[in-house]
């Protein structure tokens, strides 16, 4: 709603991704809803697991346009790929049980908090550390760091206490904190225009910018 109402003219293609991701879970968790009724386990199973790695895509995307220097245009489609082949492993030869994939999802974590935390690095030390705050790729940033961050050992210790009731009420608790604070950061993500030093923002003086970094 937020995207609709204050960005209609924006071509932004960062909250493309970060729309069409919202759009992803949200379609997710109806199916999710569908099939718990059928209780077709596998077909959770399976949309489980096509999740981690589509949303792991979705980030990579997002990535590509809010940082696109030469070292993120190389190296996020080989981590794309390494990630593919990891979870594939992981569905049909490490979790043979059929539960939440909570490996796979912490691998997931881990790689998208180091993208933010490189996002950050890069931002704060350069020339672009008094407008960064009034940017929309920073609050969607910083909500997926909190979130990912909040959740990460609950992700780790879901697949071994999902039998535990007391753990799923810390976890649902937990959670739903998170993704609330997560959704407040995104819409504040949505309010934000672009400054005319964002919008004249280019991946040459990043990759200049990543380069002098790198060097010190």
């Amino acid at each position: 709603m937020f995207y609709v109402i204050f960005r209609r003219k924006d071509k932004e293609t960062t909250l493309k991704v970060i729309l069409f991701y919202i759009i992803y879970c949200v379609l997710n968790e109806v199916l999710l809803i569908f099939l718990s009724h059928l209780r077709s386990i596998e077909a959770i199973f399976i949309v489980f697991s096509s999740f981690t790695l589509i949303e792991f895509t979705f980030f990579c995307l997002f990535f590509r346009y809010a940082l696109p220097t030469r070292f993120i245009k190389n190296a996020i489609p080989i981590l794309w790929v390494i990630f593919l082949i990891f979870s594939t492993i992981d569905i049909f030869y490490i979790n043979k049980e059929r539960n939440f994939d909570s490996f796979t999802a912490g691998i997931e974590n881990i790689l998208i908090i180091l993208l933010c935390i490189y996002y950050l690095a890069v931002h704060l030390k350069g020339n672009y550390n008094l407008s960064i705050y009034s940017t929309f790729d920073f609050w969607v940033i910083i909500a997926f760091l909190i979130y990912l961050s909040g959740t990460f050992f609950l992700y780790i210790m879901a697949q071994n206490m999902l039998n535990d009731r007391k753990f799923l009420i810390q976890y649902n608790i937990i959670n739903a904190v998170f993704n609330i604070l997560k959704d407040i950061l995104l819409a504040i993500a949505m309010l934000m225009k672009p400054t005319d030093e964002t919008k004249g923002r280019k991946a040459t003086d990043l990759d200049k910018l990543l380069n002098f970094n790198l060097k010190n």
